[in-house]
Order: C-alpha cells, then sequence, then structure tokens
C-alpha cells in the first residue's frame, strides 16, 4: 500500500508541482513507463485540442525506455499510428479501456504498426477534462507479453483520473486568459489529497496533503469522533455518504463532486473529491481509491470568469469562425464543418480550389498585397474584403493569416480564420451617416444660435439706449410726471438685461456643447487676477463691493484666463444678484498644498433643498428666484467650464441663510 501510495503520490505532485501541462505529462508519462516496467509511455491529443488541421489526433509526448527508438518526431510513422486510432476511438471516447497483447489485435493497420515498433503487449486509456473526451495515453511492452492485472489497470485509471483533473484546471485558466485577454489569471498551485477506503475493515488511509488542505493531521481526523460530519455541512455530508453507498454497490457510475469543508481555522474551502472502485477477483467491490483536491481559487476564478464572460456572451453566441488551412500557392487543403453556415458551401465543395475566385474583384488588389506582406513578414495580419457565397450574394469576411513553416523556417502554408462582420460593416456605415447627420445637425443649431444671439443684440441695444434717453428726459422735465413712468422705464431695462444675458449665456453655452472652445494655458498670478476682475466688473465707486481674502502663500498656478473670468463672473454675479439687501458677497482664496481653492460666499436669499439637485441642469432656476433677472445657464457655463479646467465645482446653501460655492483646481494643468 505505501509503495502505491507513494507511486501514486509522486504522479500527483508532479500534477500539482509543475507550472506547465507539458511539463508535468512528461515527468507523469516517464514514471507511469518505469513504475510499470513499460518500454514506450505517450499521450495522443484529440482533434479539439490539437494544432494539426485535417488529422484527428496529434502525438504530443512521449518517453522512451533505454535502447527503445522513439517516434514521436517522425512524421509519417506517428500519422500512420494516429490514423489506426481511429477505428478504435468510438470505444474510448465512451470511457472503456482497450488493453492486450499485440499479436491479438483486431485492427490490420494498428497490427501492422505494432510490429513495426516491435510491441508485444499495450495499454490504451482515455483521458477526460471536465467529462469531455480529450486524448489517449497509451504504453507499450516491447519485451514481454503480459496480462495486465486488475491493480495495474485500478491504478492507471487512478492516476489518469488525476490527468484529467490538473488539464481540466489548465483548460479553464487558459479560457480565463482568452476572454479577458487582459484580466492575466491563472492557477499557480493546488492542494490535493488522497484517500484509500477499505470496504471489508471500514478503515481509511491518508496521503500527508490532508494538512494542507484541512489544517487536520491525519491523527486528527482519525482521533477526532465524527470529524467528517463537523468538516462537512449535515446536506453535503448526508449526500457524499448516499453517492459513495450507491457508488460502492453499482447504482452510480461515479464518485465525484464538489463540496464545501470546514478548515481548522474556521474558514471554509471548495474541494472536488473523486473516487475509483477497486474490485476484487469475483468482481465484489474491495476498495475506493480517491482524491481531495482543493480548488478555493478555481472556484473564485470561475466566478470572475462567468462575470467576464457575461460581458461577451452575446458576441460570443452569435459568432463562428471559418477556420482554413491552405497550400503554399493559396489553395485550400482543409476547411471547418462551419463552411455551410458562413459562406454556404460544404467543405468538401472547396477542397483544393482557390479562395481568390470568390473574392470580390474590387477586393483582389488588396488581397494580392495582403498575401505578399505575409509572405515576406511571417507575422499574423488580419484584413476584411467581400466575399461571394453558394447563393451568388456577398458577404464580408475578417480574416486572420497565420504563416506555417517547417523545421528549417521555411514556408509551406497558410493557416486561415474567418468570420462574418457584414452587420458591423452596415453598422458602421449607419453609424458613420448617422454621425454626419448628427454633426450637420450640431453646426445648423451652433450657427442658427449664434446668428439669433447676433441679431438680437441690435434691437436690444436700440431698446435699451431709447429707454436710457426716455428716462433722462423725463429727470429733466420740470413738471413732475407720474412714477408709472419710471417703473415701465424699470422693467423695459430690467427685461433687456435680462434677454441680454440670455443670449450671452446661449451662446458661450453652444460654444462648448460644440466643442469650439480651445483652451490657453498659462501661468496665472491669482491675487493680482482676482483684483483686476472685482474692480472691472463689481467693485465700482459706490454701491456693494465683495470682500476678499487670501489664505495661505501665494503660488503661481495654470491655467486659462478666459474661462476663469466666465467662471468668476457668474458665480460673484449670482452672489451679488441674490443678495440684495443683506452683507456684502465674500471671496476667499486659499493655497493648499496640492490644489487653489476659492470660494464665494453669499448671505442671500439660499436656495430651497429641493432645487439643489437640478441647479447645474440647463434653464433651471430655483423656485424662489422668479422675480430676479436670470438665464438658468450661469452655473451650467461654471460647472462645464471648471471641468474643463480639470477642476471641481461643490455647493452648499441653506435658503433664507445664503450660498457658498467652492471651486477646486489643481496648480499644474494637464
Amino acid at each position: 500500500m505505501k509503495k502505491l501510495l507513494s507511486y501514486v503520490s509522486k504522479i500527483n505532485n508532479h500534477l500539482l508541482e509543475c507550472s506547465t501541462i507539458d511539463d508535468a505529462l512528461n515527468l507523469c508519462i516517464r514514471d507511469i513507463g518505469l513504475e510499470h516496467n513499460m518500454d514506450r509511455c505517450y499521450v495522443l491529443k484529440h482533434k479539439n485540442n490539437s494544432d494539426l488541421l485535417g488529422l484527428d489526433y496529434a502525438y504530443a509526448y512521449e518517453w522512451c525506455n533505454n535502447g527503445i527508438t522513439s517516434y514521436i518526431h517522425h512524421f509519417d510513422v506517428s500519422k500512420s499510428l494516429i490514423n489506426a486510432f481511429l477505428s478504435i476511438d468510438t470505444i474510448l471516447s465512451r470511457d472503456k479501456l482497450r488493453f492486450g497483447m499485440g499479436k491479438d489485435i483486431d485492427n490490420k493497420l494498428l497490427k501492422n504498426i505494432f510490429e513495426i515498433r516491435g510491441v508485444k503487449s499495450y495499454f490504451f486509456a482515455p483521458i477526460f477534462s471536465d467529462n469531455i473526451f480529450w486524448g489517449w495515453i497509451g504504453l507499450e511492452d516491447c519485451t514481454n507479453e503480459r496480462i495486465w492485472e486488475e491493480d495495474e489497470v485500478s491504478v492507471l485509471q487512478t492516476i489518469i483520473k488525476s490527468l484529467g483533473i490538473r488539464l481540466s484546471q489548465t483548460a479553464t485558466v487558459s479560457k480565463l486568459e482568452r476572454t479577458i485577454e487582459k484580466f492575466n489569471f491563472f492557477m499557480s498551485s493546488s492542494n490535493q489529497a488522497m484517500w484509500e477506503f477499505d470496504i471489508e475493515t471500514e478503515k481509511t488511509n491518508f496521503s500527508l496533503n490532508w494538512f494542507g488542505i484541512l489544517g487536520y493531521t491525519p491523527e486528527e481526523i482519525h482521533e477526532i469522533p465524527n470529524f467528517w460530519a463537523k468538516v462537512f455541512s449535515a446536506a453535503d455530508h448526508e449526500k457524499i455518504l448516499s453517492d459513495f453507498k450507491d457508488f460502492v454497490s453499482g447504482k452510480l457510475e461515479r464518485f465525484e463532486g464538489n463540496v464545501r469543508i470546514i478548515h481548522k481555522n474556521g474558514n471554509s474551502i471548495s474541494a472536488r473529491y473523486s473516487g475509483l472502485l477497486k474490485l476484487n477477483k469475483n468482481g465484489i467491490p474491495k476498495k475506493v481509491i480517491g482524491t481531495y483536491m482543493d480548488i478555493s481559487e478555481l472556484v473564485e476564478k470561475e466566478k470572475q470568469l462567468m462575470l467576464s464572460e457575461a460581458k461577451y456572451r452575446f458576441i460570443a453566441e452569435n459568432t463562428t469562425d471559418l477556420i482554413c488551412q491552405h497550400s503554399k500557392d493559396g489553395n485550400l487543403v482543409y476547411v471547418s464543418s462551419l463552411s455551410n453556415d458562413v459562406i454556404g458551401y460544404d467543405f468538401e465543395e472547396l477542397i483544393h480550389k482557390c479562395p481568390w475566385d470568390f473574392i470580390h474583384k474590387r477586393d483582389l488588389g488588396n488581397i494580392k498585397k495582403y498575401y505578399h506582406s505575409i509572405v515576406k513578414n511571417q507575422q499574423i495580419e488580419t484584413i476584411t474584403f467581400r466575399f461571394k457565397k453558394n447563393d451568388g450574394t456577398y458577404i464580408w469576411l475578417e480574416t486572420a493569416t497565420k504563416v506555417m513553416l517547417d523545421s528549417e523556417k521555411n514556408i509551406i502554408g497558410f493557416q486561415t480564420s474567418s468570420r462574418d462582420i457584414s452587420k458591423r460593416i452596415k453598422a458602421d456605415k449607419e453609424m458613420k451617416a448617422a454621425f454626419l447627420k448628427e454633426r450637420m445637425f450640431n453646426e445648423l443649431k451652433s450657427n442658427f444660435v449664434s446668428i439669433a444671439s447676433h441679431q438680437f443684440r441690435t434691437p436690444l441695444t436700440v431698446i435699451y439706449s431709447n429707454a436710457e434717453l426716455l428716462e433722462l428726459k423725463i429727470n429733466h422735465q420740470e413738471k413732475e410726471l407720474p412714477n408709472d413712468c419710471k417703473v415701465i422705464i424699470s422693467r423695459i431695462k430690467n427685461e433687456v438685461e435680462r434677454m441680454t444675458e440670455l443670449m450671452n449665456n446661449i451662446l458661450v453655452f453652444g460654444k462648448q456643447e460644440a466643442k469650439k472652445i480651445e483652451k490657453i494655458i498659462q501661468p496665472i498670478d491669482l491675487n493680482e487676477f482676482i483684483e483686476t476682475l472685482t474692480k472691472t466688473y463689481f467693485n465700482k465707486d459706490s454701491g456693494s463691493k465683495i470682500r476678499v481674502t487670501k489664505i495661505g502663500e501665494k503660488k503661481i498656478f495654470f491655467s486659462d484666463e478666459s474661462l476663469l473670468v466666465h467662471i468668476l463672473t457668474n458665480v460673484i454675479n449670482n452672489a451679488f444678484k441674490y443678495s440684495v439687501g443683506k452683507p456684502d458677497p465674500e471671496l476667499i482664496i486659499s493655497y493648499l498644498k496640492n490644489n487653489i481653492e476659492i470660494q464665494v460666499v453669499d448671505y442671500g436669499l439660499g436656495i430651497p433643498k429641493k432645487d439643489i439637485p437640478n441647479l447645474f441642469t440647463s434653464f433651471f432656476r430655483a423656485s424662489n428666484t422668479n422675480s430676479i433677472i436670470g438665464s438658468g445657464l450661469g452655473l451650467v457655463i461654471v460647472k462645464q467650464f471648471t471641468e474643463f479646467l480639470n477642476g471641481k465645482v461643490e455647493l452648499k446653501s441653506k435658503e433664507n441663510f445664503g450660498t457658498t460655492i467652492k471651486l477646486t483646481f489643481p496648480y499644474e494643468h494637464q
């Protein structure tokens, strides 16, 4: 038993510790061959796992004992062996074994190959990965005509199941790496523990790896009463016992599954278990040999894979690729069975045909340049072109081509992968047309706003000027006129100012929407800039003035001066507009470590709480400002320009107490 466990443990260690499946399989077939005193041990991959188009199997791994000829690099011999295996494909793909003596083989081609290879005894066994037929493992004895013992077969089945589990892990990680392309996950290691249950004595032996999985030593597992009932949930424990009994009695073909196990430290881990039934000479169950493998990392990666695949599921479910192999002169020598779905031809119709005969004449020039580029550069390249289907219509194909080289780096052919992108081409054309239409509409809208705004300016100026002239004449009249006249003139001026502000803001807003505003970044002395701004626009000789406070050591920062004027004049103008009769507003400049902060504080109307979320929406005005001139665009422009300058805006307000607007900008503009 110890020798058996040591041998199986050694194989499992290869599968766990080797970083690549190639290294693991090469070490495994070597040790399998040595342990069973074989002369040749090899692995063949099924066509779905092979890079060799046109062959159902690929001779992938081989170990040979001293003095035994290796055939893995003999293409003609290995190809003949592969073709011979086709006749027993059905047997192995159903998870059945095939073993015996070479002289008794009923396959003439295989028997002939065995004679060439000097095979006296053989053993073939399928390898399954995630219940999918992955390939075969073959053992050949060129020295003895042996009868395969039940123990040997049982052990080999256990090992081959472990190979399948490792292949499953590798395939899952590869699938993860292919789908997100950048997500970059793989399984570096996995703990696996082996157990053997003697049905007659009802005793179980455990390998040392149990400590790595559960944190318990084998001694603790034996000593703790009802150990398995404690580390499994009640439902899992009951199911495992039930499945085990059914497996031993023959009601269940396989004993395997996933389960949650409680680690000694209290954490829950995911594990995969499997078992192999060993019968005595009378066909009565004798032992069950199995493994538990910690797959916590794998489960977590599968969850991430599922999340990632959800983003691409629609594309994956609606896209099919056509795989072809071409001779050196371009003729088709292999076409995948999807050809009918993609281009409307059965693959038999295309063999030995030149694909150029099906390409639209307008695309032939590009195809020829593409071909010469591939031959010259010998790198994978992609091209799109129109391909004539069987019904005479054309579809757009996107094709990636890889050069096939022999051992001396000479071109022997090409491999292509094509997909139908007609819908994408059509969508691109429609999108370009829609984009062009939208751009024309935006330009038309921008031009209309600009022309309309400018056309309004002249009559507004005339109205305002005449209102001022009328007011001047009234003021010089010796006879006092009714106050109604002054009120009317004041209304006219207020509405003209309101209309002028609206036109100005619409022009600025329109330029921003049309992306016609450019940044001119230059160093700015903010203290000097604010002083000039307030004197020019706000702090006149009479009336309210804004109080300016500076905090911290002055620093030069880089920004666009004209855009800052738009931002600050809108904010300060609002502060004055909505705080008439209240204390003067304040402007506070704070030179912080990484940013410059500008706060404008007023003590006026404030903003109702329900209106605050909508303040940065175009043409929205607070519900308590209906009697005050405004366009509803000022804060929108402030937010857009501030973010355009890599800054951010924060607003705090309380109705009847005032409003604070804080602008934050970086010193260096990127």
